[in-house]
């Protein structure tokens, strides 16, 4: 049998994927590296073929999730991000797949990029271990988040102006005649939803409000966005409702504060305004419609693959670039004009 770019591979210390692009000469791939591939090409007596101008990797991009959320294409925010995602991808011919994770030492993702089955990496969420980008960027593989940010990490990322849409949210209750206004939300490790969080809590002070700590429920677990909405009501029930505004920091959360008022006999938005934030397609049909911040989560997606394509082919790499998309306030009827 006659030698393999695994061979090669394996005598390097460096992926087949790596190995085929120095090769092929076509992909990301650093200059002294391509040279010691050809190198060991020509010492093990690998046959390197002339290209014709015709040939094509087949490429392949990998969608890293934690298993907390269960099923990426079907989550109300995370599936549309994928569509985006997956357009982009196909006009570069790319592969798309998933991958689950549900520990940061998950050999799973690594056996792909031994057997030359993986070309770059979009990790999305930030329940997505930041070892896995460490260990990506060691072994010369482009990785993007989504979603989420590294601040101790030069990676590239995609995500949203979550501060700024908050306090759009804020500043609109006040203008509705709004002081007591409450935030349901967490857990703040996902800095996403610290953003939020931090972005309610000066848009107060901004506005002279003083921030009392029976108008905040944070949860400190990723769980069920819904029941938390509900867990985090009936808290605020339990402290004799000291609030007559809420604000979600996502769109599920407030379809669970909407089900425990209906439980609970409270009518939104004549007894309660609440407000949540993504703008999934859920929220116009609730009742009643819910007013949020837009995210534009296709277009989030889109990007993240467009970067990655980049990286892929080596454009504008040396520098990471934290592209922060903004957002739109999406006034619906949720929110009572108080006198």
């Amino acid at each position: 049998m006659g030698v393999t770019l695994k061979d090669i591979s394996k005598e390097l210390g460096v992926s087949v994927t790596t190995v085929s692009r120095a090769i092929t000469g076509q992909g990301r791939v650093s200059p002294q590296t391509r040279r010691q591939v050809l190198e060991k090409a020509s010492e093990l007596g690998y046959e390197i073929k002339p290209a014709s101008g015709n040939e094509k990797v087949n490429q392949s991009i990998c969608i890293v999730f934690n298993s907390r959320l269960q099923s990426l294409p079907a989550d109300p925010f995370y599936g549309t991000v994928m569509v985006g995602v997956e357009s982009e991808c196909q006009k570069y011919g790319y592969k798309v797949f998933f991958q689950t994770i549900s520990n940061p030492h998950d050999k799973s993702l690594w056996e792909l990029h031994y057997t030359g089955q993986l070309d770059g990496l979009i990790l999305v969420g930030a329940d997505v271990y930041p070892e896995i980008a460490r260990q990506a960027q060691a072994q010369g593989i482009p990785v993007v988040l989504v979603d989420n940010w590294e601040p101790d990490m030069s990676v590239d990322c995609v995500v949203t102006d979550n501060r700024g849409g908050i306090m759009r949210l804020v500043n609109y209750l006040v203008s509705q005649g709004h002081e007591r206004i409450g935030f349901i939300g967490g857990p703040l490790s996902h800095r996403s939803l610290q953003e939020r969080y931090d972005g309610y809590r000066a848009a107060l002070r901004e506005n002279g409000i003083t921030h009392s700590r029976d108008w905040s429920w944070l949860h400190s677990e990723p769980g069920p966005q819904v029941e938390q909405g509900q867990e985090g009501l009936r808290a605020f029930l339990d402290r004799g409702m000291p609030v007559t505004a809420v604000i979600t920091d996502n769109d599920s959360t407030a379809v669970g504060v909407l089900k425990a008022c209906e439980v609970a006999g409270i009518r939104v938005p004549d007894d309660l305004s609440l407000v949540g934030f993504d703008n999934v397609e859920l929220s116009e049909h609730v009742t009643p419609p819910l007013t949020t911040v837009n995210i534009h989560q296709r277009q989030m997606g889109a990007m993240a693959a467009r970067r990655l394509h980049e990286l892929i082919e080596g454009r504008d790499a040396d520098v990471p670039l934290r592209i922060t998309l903004g957002t739109e306030l999406i006034i619906r009827r949720s929110v009572k004009q108080l006198q």
